[in-house]
């Protein structure tokens, strides 16, 4: 792979629409798969039967990652907001020592010349997000109703869907270790990284640095924000899984999301006006 973004990124779009053109004219599309110029998705029962699989290789480990997973969701929790309040106080009294607080947006916090390896970082983060969840949900014998693997130009990503009713049914421990699993294999991934990096990061070719890092930073950066307690974030179902029985449960719901949102909001505004938009 060139060291040139511009390059790789005309030959992966140059690709793609070549093997779109190849599909569409021979209508090589059949159930379960999908294509159009943007991305292309292929669904079946078998990834269902794949996952299940590894989640009977040893579902009492999986169990066991699962309440790890529970246990870090509450650290990743408290540091984020913890970092986030901290960073907003600094902007309102020691502007000089904040940190910039944006939104990922291709092409203006995020530069060009880093948009591909963005794309497959991010690729790599949602596939094992996804399937972590999956994993988790046959281990509680919670079924899978579809699943599915998608890609887009140089990015990727896959998808799955629980059975609602049977995860609504299921046990409160165990809605809890499937909200968690997805962002404890990222972090689990970003923490891979760090001695790799360390250790290796002088002697691996530019582009596999660049990518691990990018690795790195995605999945660390995604598995904490993703365990605020923020409704449709699994920080925000494991909240609610874990004040459905409450009084008050509600309350605390909704005090929580609007207090992170808060946060957020707060260190978005505050950094645009200090920096303007940063590039990475």
């Amino acid at each position: 792979m060139t060291n040139d973004p511009f390059l790789t990124l005309f030959a992966f779009i140059t690709i793609w629409l070549f093997f779109f053109g190849i599909v569409k004219f021979f209508k090589f599309e059949k159930p379960g798969f999908q294509m159009n110029v943007f991305y292309a998705m292929y669904s079946s029962t078998r990834l269902n039967g794949l996952i299940e699989r590894i989640a009977k290789w040893k579902p009492e480990l999986w169990k066991v990652l699962g309440n790890l997973g529970i246990a870090m969701s509450v650290g990743q929790a408290t540091f984020a907001a913890y970092i986030l309040l901290r960073n907003l106080i600094r902007f309102i009294w020691t502007p000089d020592t904040a940190s910039p607080v944006q939104p990922l947006i291709l092409g203006v916090t995020i530069s060009w010349e880093s948009i591909p390896w963005f794309l497959l970082a991010a690729g790599v983060v949602l596939l094992s997000h996804e399937i972590s969840h999956g994993i988790q949900c046959y281990a509680e014998g919670v079924p899978i109703k579809s699943s599915a693997i998608l890609f887009a130009v140089i990015t990727f990503g896959g998808a799955v869907e629980p059975d609602e009713e049977a995860i609504k049914n299921a046990k409160s421990i165990s809605k809890m270790r499937i909200f968690a699993s997805g962002s404890f294999i990222n972090i689990v991934i970003g923490l891979i990284m760090i001695p790799i990096l360390i250790l290796f990061g002088f002697y691996l070719p530019s582009p596999i640095r660049i990518f691990f890092t990018w690795l790195y930073l995605v999945s660390i950066n995604l598995s904490i924000m993703n365990m605020l307690p923020i409704g449709p974030l699994d920080g925000g179902q494991m909240l609610r899984t874990a004040t459905q029985h409450l009084k008050n449960g509600t309350l605390y719901e909704k005090a929580f999301t609007f207090g992170c949102l808060a946060l957020i909001c707060g260190n978005i505004v505050l950094s645009f006006a200090r920096f303007g938009f940063v590039q990475m």
